[in-house]
């Protein structure tokens, strides 16, 4: 027998190792609804892709970092008190402005020409030598806002709370993509809402640079059916991550029993 050639038993191991291969390259990733918090396995083969709406809150975590780290900071080393109370006052602020305005690109744009404006306009100002600008900064430094460390920590609790509690509602409300339709979970009750995926649109949608920054590629997805948008599902954290899963399931006609 030459070497080249196999026995029965060896040709037959064979095909089944052959067969075994061939199953896992084409094996269907299930899909678990832990995933609307990160998306996991994007170029596999999927029978299902998970998204939710998450609660504004989301995007106050750093705020909440901030404070309890501001609180630590201050319990356990000598840190300039108003300088730590600057520093929580601006990143508060920034968090506020994501809830109180939308900036989509052209407003995003424009936000930040102003700032590198008036950047250069305060440092000619300073150059020619003029002084009230140095008197308003001084002023400013001056008023040293501050808060107890306590303040600081209470906070910090506070927003940690508040941030589950916005974590654990996704788990109980969210969306659930399949090959053949789109459907709105509502737990304990089950279905909510069904989208026949035949006809139906799915798109990306950023209505706030900000709210994408903190959301790490984040926004929201429109559900459309004849040009009527059936939902917006808001605020979805790393959502141009999970747009190659769902770009991939949309592009192909699979037909799926349970």
């Amino acid at each position: 027998m030459s070497s080249d050639e196999k026995t029965p038993e060896v040709a037959q191991e064979s095909k089944k190792e052959e067969a075994t291969l061939h199953h896992k390259d084409h094996e269907t990733f299930k899909a678990s609804r832990w995933e609307v918090y990160f998306p996991t396995n994007l170029d596999a083969e999927r029978d299902a892709i998970h998204v939710a709406s998450f609660m504004p809150m989301i995007y106050f975590w750093p705020t909440m970092i901030t404070f309890l780290a501001c609180g630590c900071i201050q319990s356990f080393m000598e840190a300039p008190s108003g300088s730590l109370g600057w520093f929580a006052l601006i990143v508060f602020s920034l968090n506020i402005l994501v809830i109180v305005e939308d900036f989509d690109q052209k407003k995003f744009l424009i936000l930040v020409l102003g700032l590198v404006v008036s950047g250069l306009g305060i440092w000619i100002v300073n150059i020619k030598g003029l002084t009230f600008v140095d008197t308003f900064v001084e002023w400013l430094i001056a008023l040293a806002p501050t808060f107890s460390t306590s303040a600081y920590l209470v906070l910090g609790v506070i927003l940690s709370v508040f941030f589950c509690w916005s974590l654990v509602r996704p788990m109980f409300n969210y969306w659930r993509f399949e090959h053949n339709e789109f459907i709105h979970y509502i737990q304990p009750f089950g279905r909510d809402q069904s989208v026949p995926r035949m006809g139906s649109t799915v798109s990306k949608h950023i209505p706030d640079i900000l709210e994408f920054l903190l959301t790490f590629g984040g926004g929201s997805l429109v559900i459309k059916r004849e040009g009527k948008v059936l939902a917006e599902i808001q605020h979805i954290p790393f959502l141009g991550l999970r747009m190659r899963a769902i770009e991939k399931m949309l592009s192909e006609t699979r037909v799926t029993t349970r």
